[in-house]
């Protein structure tokens, strides 16, 4: 007869028990009262009454009451009674277990657990209930961990492992709380103290295929434990690494149906604790575990991965090749059906990572981590400390005080009018002198000190002696010599040359002139300058120039066919790469096969430049020779010296000996590739054959420095169609890289340049960057390999298109210095371009080229009056790029400017009406032509130096400075000035600019705004307008600062791509930039005159003809290329 069920009544009787008891305190009569009331409770929850659960749980003073219990009872059955319903409540739901937290719950448990552990024999049923409710209540209860060392139940708890060992039901419960224990730092040495390293290997040994969950526990308990290093090292110590790695083996034969993957990831996991310390490391590889690790992690991709290792039959035009390969290139998609797929996925993923953190660190292939090649620096004297200050490691951070300034007297800056024809040619030049005289009197020195301190404050530094005033007359070789120099006497207050003006200026500049402690020696340091790079007469280049090749500190060999031949950009969009998934640990993989089998590695040198540094001959020097050709109206890039010309079709004699050799012996042996990069822009160091088709490449490290490896370009040829060859390049620096959001290599061939006129192209699969196991450190270089720093590889696939082309593989679109020449020479040539444009050399660089300075604005005839006065109330715009060598999506984007404002467009003829534009197409013109990627011969950043520029140093940021300056004393500051730069880590074009105080922010964001709306390219989210204590050297803050010149300007352009707009999942092509140039031109007229918000709408039909048409005929395309 079963037994009826209760009503309402008598539920809520036993539960106003409960209540008062808790209410009133417990006697002996409470305690048998209670304790009958919660056993009539567990019979009820048994047979799962939904009255007597809905009261429970609905009561939050049932609950409150039940902790009150716990903590003041002593009797046995009502402690195990009230833990068991405590246990059914925390159960019920995620919010109940919050409740009871918050009712204190988890201190009456610790305290209870503490009581009971005193009772002897051992209570295990409460024992066991008492550790499943903390087990329950500890993911609600973040300081579970803490409160138990507090009551010192940590100890007791241990106590208690030891003890139950053989009791299965309770280890379990009390490994987990063992486990949530170990979370906190000092819990988890106490317990290592007391041994439970040796009490988890009991365990171990104890139980395995057994209880599954008891072991899976002790495991889960272990790899907590050896979270802390020191606990780690004392297990490393000790012999854990071998006979975690011998359980590994146990449990991998056994798991033949992979149903105990789970088991074996929690070894693996505290094996990679294991080997973060040297002693862990070394043990593995003397137990092989390199090997055991990497066969199933090997297993696991492959079943995973469904990875062929050998190429299938491949079947080109002419011919079939089988060739047998050695490593895994063709990838397929996984199959997701296996339910086990993500844990063997994890597995494979694991070992992975503990062999390539146990893999012993291996210096870079290379003599030396400076390249072969050396720029010999300008001779300074050792006792000046101004000339030796900026000679500190690239990449030093260590903040110093900006150094005195070589001032630029306002003799000096008179030399600097030849640099303005739109002001000498067509007025007086005795105007411009007076009113440089006026500015005589009250400015002490025209380029002022930064401000010590971050704020544009007044300075009060005041000098004892007038400014040096340099006499310089030229002499008949074209050079300068300094006939006079003298110190004006000790000035008084009164005096107007130590009157300090804020005339013209937006911007407070502090002023600070040559103290009489250094006099003497800034007159030795202009002096000498003044002899070695003084300005000759500039006159402005006509189309009958000439330009001079480029001056290289390399040796190259040959021109380069990119530069010879046209790029035309591909019709279409190219999307960004989509990497597939897991192929990064396929590829790592194969890395690691190279310490497991070095036996089939080929490891042959392909290409070496130390070697051919030592060995070449100095008068085989190949330059770019820009020549106007007047039949095809256009220039041409030739070499000084033949070269081997370059042919459409494959040599025949090579394909008949591959039909021979795969005729007799059924396999073809592929030909070795061929490397160079002593080109222009060329960087290649060297490059290894490691498998049949498989390189690996260093890249060599920008002239005078050891570091900047990123920017890569070189020819390679003799290759075999339509196989994959993989690339690895092997000493990148940054931990990040836009290859990972999508980026590809470019791709150039001679063949489809021949035929088809094809350029540049992305190209590449399977391309992945991650950390490899070389070092920053040479072979030849001493000290401890392990630490140096990390260095990274990007890897990519390419399948060349055409048998022993001629191709090319750039980091992005190559711009070389001839190609700006070949550039700025067509430009010259244009009919009527007089009117518009002017050509001068600004300077020589350090490597002895020309650096060009452009004068573009609508130019007067000399018979109109009105025109003259118009030229004069014009504003000035300063623009720049090519500061870093290698980021040349500036120097498309500034093609872009210069196509655009010497174009017939109507707001091109608008904005050379209104400004007159400055621009230094390349400043770094020596850093261009070596294939630097940051630096210039020197081995220095130059946008760092633009506080201080000395003009032996760095004269076209010197000149460029003066130029300026100049203009800021006529009283026509510039109204813009923007330098062009490339980013390797975001995507789209944006800009960077300076805002401290609230007033300046509409000023300074109007031209990202409009760019925003107008340029498809640019994203306003990614601008940035703060000014970081890093970049108070840089053109952007230092000319902000010291000429109050408020819209000063970096423009970025991603080398990436773009993830808005209308070129959103894009790769940006040189047409894009090239667009990005012609709309910020558009954008700065838009500026002039936006007076009102409705200025900012939106392109309308009329504004998208003209410039960037689809329509273009092929000669404009012929011409855009030639570039």
């Amino acid at each position: 007869m079963t037994n009826p069920k209760p009503s309402s009544s008598r539920v809520s009787g036993l539960l106003q028990v409960i209540e008062r008891s808790a209410g009133s305190g417990l006697d002996d009569k409470n305690v048998e009262n209670v304790a009958q009331a919660t056993a009539k409770i567990l019979r009820m929850l048994g047979q799962q009454e939904k009255t007597l659960t809905e009261s429970i749980l609905r009561k939050s003073k049932v609950s409150q009451s039940l902790v009150t219990l716990l903590m003041t009872t002593q009797d046995v059955a009502l402690h195990l009674n009230t833990v068991h319903i405590l246990v059914y409540i925390a159960s019920s739901s995620n919010s109940k277990c919050t409740r009871l937290v918050r009712q204190g719950a988890p201190h009456a448990l610790l305290r209870s657990v503490a009581a009971t552990s005193r009772v002897r024999p051992l209570l295990e049923e409460l024992c066991l209930h008492q550790h499943l409710l903390l087990i329950k209540l500890s993911s609600k209860e973040k300081k579970l961990a803490l409160k138990a060392r507090l009551c010192g139940v940590v100890t007791i708890t241990l106590d208690l492992a030891k003890q139950c060992i053989n009791n299965i039901d309770l280890s379990s419960p009390l490994l987990q709380v063992l486990k949530i224990y170990a979370t906190n730092h000092s819990n988890s040495l106490s317990l290592v103290k007391n041994g439970v390293l040796t009490l988890i290997e009991r365990y171990f040994s104890m139980y395995g295929k057994q209880n599954i969950a008891v072991f899976r526990h002790a495991l889960e308990l272990y790899t907590q434990v050896l979270a802390i290093r020191s606990n780690a090292l004392k297990a490393a110590a000790n012999g854990a690494t071998r006979r975690m790695l011998d359980l590994f083996n146990y449990w991998t034969d056994l798991d033949k149906l992979h149903k105990f993957v789970h088991i074996r990831k929690s070894i693996l996991n505290s094996i990679k604790h294991l080997v973060g310390n040297e002693s862990g490391r070394k043990a593995l590889i003397k137990s092989d575990g390199i090997s055991i690790l990497y066969a199933t992690a090997k297993q696991s991709d492959e079943m995973r991965q469904e990875i062929q290792r050998n190429c299938s039959t491949q079947t080109s035009s002419d011919f079939k090749l089988r060739v047998t390969v050695n490593t895994a290139d063709i990838y397929k998609k996984t199959d997701t059906t296996n339910p086990n797929g993500k844990a063997i996925d994890n597995l494979a993923l694991t070992c992975s990572q503990i062999i390539r953190k146990s893999m012993p660190k291996v210096c870079l292939p290379i003599p030396s981590l400076h390249g072969p090649v050396y720029f010999d620096e300008p001779s300074l004297e050792p006792a000046d400390p101004y000339l030796l200050q900026d000679y500190k490691e690239d990449g030093d951070e260590e903040e110093e005080d900006p150094p005195e300034e070589v001032p630029l007297t306002l003799t000096n800056v008179e030399d600097f009018l030849k640099f303005f024809p739109e002001l000498t040619d067509y007025q007086n030049n005795k105007i411009i002198l007076d009113q440089l005289a006026e500015y005589r009197k009250e400015y002490v020195n025209l380029v002022p000190q930064t401000p010590s301190n971050s704020q544009n404050e007044l300075s009060d530094e005041r000098s004892d002696t007038g400014p040096i005033s340099v006499v310089v007359k030229q002499v008949q070789n074209g050079s300068s010599q300094s006939l006079r120099s003298q110190n004006s006497p000790r000035s008084s207050g009164s005096d107007p040359l130590r009157k300090i003006s804020n005339n013209g200026c937006e911007n407070n500049i502090s002023q600070r002139s040559v103290t009489s402690k250094r006099s003497c020696r800034n007159l030795r340091s202009v002096t000498n300058s003044l002899n070695s790079l003084t300005l000759s007469d500039s006159p402005v280049l006509t189309s009958n120039y000439s330009p001079p090749p480029a001056k290289a500190v390399k040796h190259f060999v040959k021109v380069a066919a990119p530069d010879m031949y046209s790029h035309r950009p591909p019709h279409y969009l190219e999307q960004l790469y989509d990497p597939i998934q897991s192929v990064q640990r396929t590829l790592m993989l194969l890395d690691i096969a190279r310490a497991v089998h070095p036996e089939t590695l080929i490891n042959r040198v392909a290409y070496d430049q130390d070697e051919l540094v030592k060995t070449e001959e100095p008068t085989s020097h190949a330059e770019s020779n820009v020549k106007w050709d007047p039949t095809l109206r256009r220039c041409k890039i030739l070499p000084s010296i033949p070269q081997t010309r370059l042919t459409a079709d494959p040599p025949l004699d090579v394909l008949s000996q591959h039909m021979n050799e795969e005729n007799s012996t059924g396999t073809v042996n592929i030909p070795i590739l061929q490397f160079e990069s002593r080109i222009e822009c060329g960087n290649l160091r060297k490059a290894i054959q490691v498998r049949i088709f498989e390189y690996d490449l260093v890249l060599n490290s920008d002239i005078g420095s050891t570091r900047h490896h990123q920017w890569f370009y070189f020819e390679v040829h003799n290759m075999v169609a339509d196989f994959p060859y993989r690339f690895n390049i092997i000493n990148c620096e940054k931990s990040c890289s836009s290859f990972t959001q999508g980026m590809q290599p470019l791709l150039y061939s001679a063949h489809d340049a021949l035929t088809n006129g094809m350029g540049w192209q992305r190209c590449g699969k399977r391309i992945c960057y991650y950390k490899n196991n070389f070092v920053r450190k040479a072979c030849e270089d001493t000290g401890r390999a392990s630490a140096a720093q990390n260095m990274y590889t990007l890897t990519f696939t390419i399948c060349f298109p055409h048998s022993h082309d001629t191709c090319y593989i750039a980091y992005h679109y190559p711009y070389s210095y001839s190609s700006l020449q070949a550039h700025l020479l067509e430009v010259q040539h244009l009919h009527g371009i007089n009117s518009v444009l002017r050509r001068q050399t600004l300077c020589t660089s350090v490597g002895g080229n020309p650096v060009d300075l452009l004068t573009i604005t609508q130019f007067p005839s000399p018979h109109s009056k009105s025109t003259l006065n118009a030229i004069n109330d014009r504003e000035y715009v300063v623009l720049s790029a090519r500061v870093h060598p290698g980021e040349s999506n500036a120097s498309w984007i500034m093609k872009g400017v210069i196509n655009f404002l010497i174009s017939d467009h109507d707001k091109a003829q608008q904005l050379r009406n209104k400004f007159v534009f400055k621009i230094i197409p390349m400043l770094n013109p020596d850093g261009v032509i070596n294939g630097s990627h940051r630096c210039s011969l020197l081995g220095l950043d130059m946008n760092r130096q633009w506080i201080n520029p000395h003009p032996n140093l760095y004269p076209s940021l010197y000149h460029t400075k003066g130029l300026i300056q100049l203009l800021v004393a006529l009283g026509k500051r510039p109204v813009l000035y923007c330098d062009f730069h490339g980013h390797s880590r975001k995507k789209n074009v944006f800009m960077y600019g300076n805002i401290t105080q609230p007033s300046e922010n509409a000023t300074v964001k109007l031209l990202p705004t409009i760019l925003d709306i107008h340029a498809p390219a640019f994203s306003f989210s990614n601008c940035c307008f703060t000014v970081e204590k890093s970049r108070e050297s840089t053109a952007r803050v230092a000319l902000w600062r010291q000429f109050g010149i408020t819209r000063s300007y970096t423009l970025e352009s991603s080398y990436c791509g773009a993830d808005q707009g209308l070129y959103k999942g894009c790769q940006l092509g040189t047409q894009h930039l090239e667009e990005m140039g012609a709309k910020f031109c558009e954008g700065i007229l838009i500026m002039s005159s936006a007076d009102q918000p409705c200025c900012l709408s939106e392109d309308t039909d009329e504004d998208e003809d003209s410039y960037f048409s689809s329509d273009s005929d092929d000669s404009e395309d012929d011409d855009d290329s030639s570039a």
